[in-house]
């Protein structure tokens, strides 16, 4: 855990401006993805949890904002607009090569498990699981077996044997969130949260009359990587559970939980009405080596700014993006039993 840190032209000491900068009404969560077995290394193995705030260190890409459509009643519940399935997994910032975006094609009634704008379904720290609504399934199943190029595919939640490889090119989930309306005045409406990024024009081809959509630029997308929302087993190490289930009946309340959450750094701002979503490794050990780094830069150079002092942990991303997007093959499933 941190308090939230700036680091300025007088160092890291405290001031007026930057005690002014920490906000009582705000704190992030990063969760990092659980280790699969044949990963598994020394570490500290945990997230961070950042009061006051969020932390740009940990972003790999920009924050953008989604709406709290229900912050008088203590929860942060974000409005979905739509979901689609994208082959061959990554990230938003890792995207794999070449994929194939399929809508589920659903209305936004049938997506929040529940009728009007002011509801949704709610990001929970403490749910491990995430429960969308049971009408829901039948277009995700269909969306499943198209992307995957086989009707006889189903999603599912039992225990099934595949390689680490195999699930990284499972489809990436990609939920479209409604924006805070401020989002477009601070971020830049390019980013790659952004639905108005090029990179979703793709996505956003596949759409159908069926269904109509009305997503602006401002909506918010989360990308949910097969390695998220699928579980290897401790006992067994090579068996896999999708822990994503539709089990919620129409009206009651749907959960996003951790295999929703972890991979991002998200901003709980309760003063704004709104939740922020950024990209991240959300390794602590990563964390501090990045930290010692950008201070480190601070004490040796005189650096005026955290821009100038982040250079060289830019660098170290950077090349940790490269040696990550190699990891991410073609498609790999023969023998998997999802295809």
């Amino acid at each position: 855990m941190q308090l939230r840190e700036h680091y300025k032209s007088k160092g890291h000491g405290s001031s007026e401006a930057e005690e002014q900068d920490f906000d009582p009404n705000q704190f992030a969560l990063c969760y990092d993805r659980q280790p699969i077995s044949s990963e598994l290394s020394l570490g500290v193995g945990s997230g961070a949890l950042t009061l006051g705030g969020s932390d740009s260190l940990l972003h790999s890409t920009p924050m953008v904002f989604a709406e709290n459509v229900s912050p008088g009643i203590g929860w942060y519940t974000v409005h979905v607009k739509g979901m689609f399935l994208r082959s061959k997994g990554g990230s938003l910032s890792e995207p794999a090569n070449n994929s194939r975006y399929i809508r589920v094609d659903a209305d936004e009634n049938t997506l929040n498990g529940n009728a009007g704008a002011n509801h949704g379904i709610i990001v929970d720290s403490g749910t491990t699981d995430s429960y969308l609504p049971s009408n829901l399934k039948p277009a995700f199943v269909e969306a499943w077996k198209e992307v995957l190029r086989d009707p006889t595919a189903e999603y599912h939640n039992n225990h099934i044997e595949m390689s680490a490889e195999q699930v990284k090119t499972l489809p990436t989930i990609l939920v479209v969130l409604q924006g805070h309306k401020s989002g477009s005045a601070e971020t830049n409406d390019v980013a790659v949260g952004m639905a108005g990024h090029p990179s979703h024009a793709a996505m956003f081809n596949s759409i159908t009359d069926k269904n109509p959509l009305t997503i602006s630029k401002n909506d918010v997308v989360v990308a949910i990587p097969p390695e998220h929302y699928m579980e290897e087993s401790h006992r067994s190490p090579g068996t896999w559970i999708a822990r994503i289930y539709f089990t919620e009946k129409y009206g009651q309340q749907s959960i996003f939980g951790s295999s929703f959450m972890m991979g991002h750094e998200i901003l709980f701002d309760n003063s704004s009405g709104r939740v922020g979503f950024s990209e991240s490794h959300c390794d602590y050990s990563r964390y501090m080596e990045e930290r010692d780094l950008m201070l480190e830069q601070i004490r040796q150079n005189g650096a005026t700014n955290q821009d100038n002092a982040a250079t060289v942990v830019e660098e170290v991303k950077e090349e940790e993006v490269v040696n990550s997007a190699q990891l991410v093959g073609q498609d790999n499933l023969h023998g998997s039993g999802w295809a």
